[in-house]
């Protein structure tokens, strides 16, 4: 014969607070680990300076590196990295986030 209904729903329950307790664990340390080495690429370091290029000028429409024009990228991770630097100071964290 098969299960009862109400053990099926446990087990369903169960394998689910199992996949949401290993994601939140995963993002925990993919968060924990976002600041302990220094920008190492070269892409990293470039869109941490456009990062913070936009905020400190406060031109949030026009992105620059070294004072230049630079549309090669749509602007949102800029944004999103001055966000989190203007929130968590300007750290290899922030830029990262």
């Amino acid at each position: 014969m098969s299960e009862p209904i109400v053990e099926q729903v446990s087990a369903r329950q169960a394998r689910r607070r199992a996949r949401a307790a290993l994601l939140v664990l995963a993002a925990a340390l993919w968060l924990a680990m976002l600041g302990v080495r220094s920008l190492v690429s070269a892409d990293e370091g470039r869109y941490a300076s456009l990062s913070l290029g936009m905020l400190q000028s406060g031109d949030w429409v026009v992105p620059r590196l070294n004072g230049l024009l630079y549309f090669e990228k749509p602007p949102l991770q800029y944004w999103g990295g001055a966000v989190a630097m203007g929130l968590l100071g300007v750290n290899e964290f922030a830029a990262r986030l």
